[in-house]
């Protein structure tokens, strides 16, 4: 088995994703504001009594799956160059858009500034959450990278630091499935639509 790698930012495909049937998505609470960068297929939690999508809020992380918007001449891109970049109090959906910023596309993290002219206007952006359930399907290549994966590795969401997200990674014991929260196993070591890496994975807990 390879060292797993990606190109570019994190991509799903939804093989069978039960919120799409059962509406259970989310997209109506700001990001939090440390998060610079949000990719497909990092997880968060909708924390609804602090008012933000956050890494270290309660109850059970869902899925990032924003709908994909690119801009640029489609020559120029695929879906590993999207995410939800922000650039100040607004966002951009690659990384070729931050350079019609300027300088603000360096200033990454910054202050959310009230929409005090709209008070009924949500500050902030607001990323697009899947509820998963146990049985759910995905294709990605949003786990840790510099890992080797095979069939029946359990996976699960640890925060990163750097990304202020959530990441699939093998679990402690990568063969075993922890006492409680989400958990995931690798059904298929695949690849992308684009021929990167990816894991078919479902949900078991």
């Amino acid at each position: 088995m390879a060292i797993f790698t990606r190109v570019g930012y994190g991509q799903v495909e939804a093989n069978q994703l039960s919120a799409q049937k059962t509406g259970q998505i989310y997209a109506s609470l700001p990001l939090a504001a440390e998060v610079e960068v949000l990719q497909n297929g990092e997880f968060m939690y909708y924390d609804y009594a602090s008012g933000k999508v956050c890494a270290d809020g309660k109850g059970e992380p869902m899925l990032v799956f924003n709908e994909i918007k690119l801009y640029e001449e489609p020559y120029r891109t695929s879906y590993k160059d999207f995410a939800m970049i922000r650039v100040g109090d607004n966002y951009v959906t690659s990384k070729m858009a931050t350079a019609a910023y300027g300088d603000g596309a360096t200033n990454l993290g910054a202050v959310i500034k009230p929409h005090t002219e709209y008070p009924y206007r949500m500050d902030g952006i607001a990323p697009r959450l899947f509820k998963t359930n146990v049985g759910d399907i995905m294709t990605t290549n949003m786990v840790k990278v510099g890992v080797q994966y095979e069939v029946g590795n359990i996976l699960v969401p640890v925060k990163n630091n750097e990304s202020k997200t959530l990441v699939l990674e093998p679990n402690s014991d990568p063969a075993s499935v922890p006492e409680k929260g989400m958990a995931w196993v690798v059904a298929k070591v695949y690849t992308m639509p684009d021929g990167q890496p990816g894991l078919k994975i479902q949900r078991i807990q």
